[in-house]
């Protein structure tokens, strides 16, 4: 018989990635999983899952595991084979090297900082109509067309069009209760969008507009592996910086606005201290992960915690479970802005670390910064705030804020 202490969570069998409670709730399988079976392996899908901290942050800098077959949740546990042109981030060293260099002059410490100024007055103006309305969405009407059109002005697409290709992409990861990886219609979705951008690609190729410093200029200009690339692997890159520019950031912001007023003595700590917004942003991305799961392929027989793992099996890292690891942060179930975690999983690690990470630090910090300036009293509905029904993204999607 279950004691009152057990009664009514959630065992570490009942765990499936895509099972409708996972994805409402994961926190209590996710701490059924590190309690019971951390190293753990689901049948049907011939892929294991990590939950430990350690064990995740460890099998990203050793080459036992591959990205070269997929890394979402729908190609390492559902075997959807990815796309055949390159893309960094399913790429292994030493071959992934040259690929993200290519992006990596503007997402460097200082390119990023230079960005500043020019965010914080877009947001500005975007904030302004907002706030005189009294009430708005964090994440549709605020953060999302400010994450869009950075990342859009980054990549080099046209500012008339980039709000609807990043449409697009929300319409490729809508799920559905009882949905398994995608649809028709979310391929045809995506499909859409991949169209599109070939299209504005081999426009910019076709007048020679290859000269600039966003990415799609960029992208004609190199030669990686003996040669130009092709319009497909440019196509594939792009839309990878789109998905990762626009999906992420305005997440992490309502997800921290929700939090700082779930919590008003941090909330009122904050308003007293800008300083401490940063702090309160790392805080909203160790507790509430938006990248939820990634994964590889086994290349190389390895064992952990006495758990044998085969080549060719699947295996995920659940890096939100990884930051709610009890041994790694005491009391990670406790939303606290005091937190100065030495290590921490909010953006990665190893060869595939997020290569944004300075650039989402920035844009949460200074949407915080101008939301709370402006709009310091603001009250949450929380019957409006929902959460992402996904395997893959986790957070608020709908953060209605009033006066």
């Amino acid at each position: 018989m279950a004691s009152a202490a057990t009664a009514g969570r959630p065992s570490a069998s009942e765990y499936d990635p895509f099972g409708d409670a996972v994805m409402r709730d994961p926190w209590p399988f996710y701490a059924a999983l590190r309690r019971e079976s951390p190293v753990h392996y689901i049948e049907k899908y011939d892929t294991w899952f990590l939950s430990k901290f350690e064990d995740i942050r460890e099998s990203t800098l050793n080459d036992t595991f591959s990205a070269e077959k997929g890394v979402t949740p729908e190609m390492v546990i559902l075997k959807r084979p990815p796309p055949p042109d390159p893309v960094f981030s399913m790429m292994d060293q030493p071959r992934q090297k040259p690929y993200r260099k290519v992006f990596a002059p503007r997402y460097g410490k200082n390119a990023v900082a230079a960005l500043e100024d020019g965010i914080r007055a877009r947001t500005r103006a975007t904030l302004a109509p907002l706030v005189e309305r009294g009430h708005f969405d964090v994440y549709s009407d605020y953060a999302d067309p400010i994450a869009t059109a950075i990342i859009g002005e980054l990549i080099g697409l046209p500012p008339d069009e980039v709000h609807d290709l990043r449409a697009g992409i929300g319409a490729f990861m809508a799920r559905e209760p009882g949905q398994v990886g995608t649809r028709p219609e979310n391929d045809e979705a995506m499909m859409k969008v991949m169209v599109r951008l070939a299209q504005i690609i081999e426009e910019r190729r076709a007048a020679g507009d290859d000269e600039g410093d966003d990415h799609i200029s960029a992208l004609l200009r190199a030669e990686v592996e003996g040669g130009p690339l092709s319009l497909a692997a440019i196509v594939a890159g792009v839309h990878t910086m789109l998905v990762t520019g626009a999906e992420v950031v305005p997440l992490s912001v309502a997800n921290t606005i929700f939090y700082l007023a779930k919590h008003p003595d941090q909330r009122a700590r904050v308003l007293a201290d800008p300083e401490l917004v940063r702090h309160a942003f790392a805080e909203s991305l160790r507790y509430d992960q938006p990248t939820n799961l990634l994964g590889r392929t086994v290349r190389e027989a390895v064992e952990i915690r006495g758990q044998k793992l085969e080549p060719g099996q699947g295996v995920m890292f659940l890096w939100a479970s990884g930051n709610r690891d009890e041994e790694e942060f005491p009391e990670a179930d406790r939303f606290d802005i005091d937190r100065r975690p030495s290590r921490v999983l909010s953006f990665g690690h190893g060869a595939h670390k997020c290569i944004g990470e300075h650039l989402g630090n920035l844009e949460g910090r200074v949407l915080i910064e101008e939301l709370l300036a402006a709009m310091p009293d603001y009250a949450v509905d929380t019957e409006g705030a929902e959460r992402v029904y996904s395997e893959f993204l986790h957070g608020y999607h709908r953060m209605p804020i009033g006066i």
